[in-house]
C-alpha cells in the first residue's frame, strides 16, 4: 500500500512539473510598433533583425504604415531588445535610434526622415 502511494505522489509531483513547463514554453506576446524606414530593401532589413533576436517567431512590417508586428517568447526578450537590434541595422524606432554612422551606411532610398514620428501619424 505504501508503495502504491509513493507511485501516485511521484506520478502526481510528475504531472505537475510538466504541466508548468508546457506553460512557459508557450508563453508568447503579440507586440506592434513603428520602424522607420522606406523601401522593400529596408523591410527585408528590419524583419531579418527582429528574427535574429532569441525568442521572435515571426516578424512583418509594413512599408505604407512602418508598423511592425511581432510575435516573440517574453521568456527569451523583449521589446526593447527587438528595436536594439534593428537600431544596429540602421532603423529608428520609438525609444531607439541608429547611431549616424550605420543610418549613414544604409542605401540612398533607405535614408529616411529621421523624425521620431510615423508615417502614419504624420497624415
Amino acid at each position: 500500500m505504501k508503495k502504491i502511494i509513493l507511485v501516485l505522489v511521484l506520478l502526481s509531483y510528475a504531472i505537475q512539473g510538466i504541466a508548468q513547463d508546457n506553460t512557459t514554453k508557450k508563453k508568447t506576446e503579440k507586440a506592434t510598433f513603428w520602424v522607420n524606414g522606406n523601401c522593400e530593401m529596408c523591410q527585408n532589413r528590419i524583419q531579418k533583425a527582429a528574427l535574429k533576436t532569441k525568442g521572435v517567431k515571426m516578424a512583418k512590417w509594413n512599408i505604407e504604415s512602418d508598423m511592425l508586428s511581432v510575435v516573440y517568447k517574453t521568456k527569451n526578450c523583449n521589446i526593447a531588445d527587438i528595436k536594439e537590434n534593428i537600431a544596429k541595422v540602421g532603423h529608428d524606432s520609438q525609444g531607439h535610434k541608429a547611431t549616424n554612422e550605420v543610418y549613414n551606411n544604409l542605401h540612398g532610398c533607405c535614408q529616411y526622415d529621421r523624425e521620431d514620428i510615423p508615417k502614419s501619424l504624420k497624415k
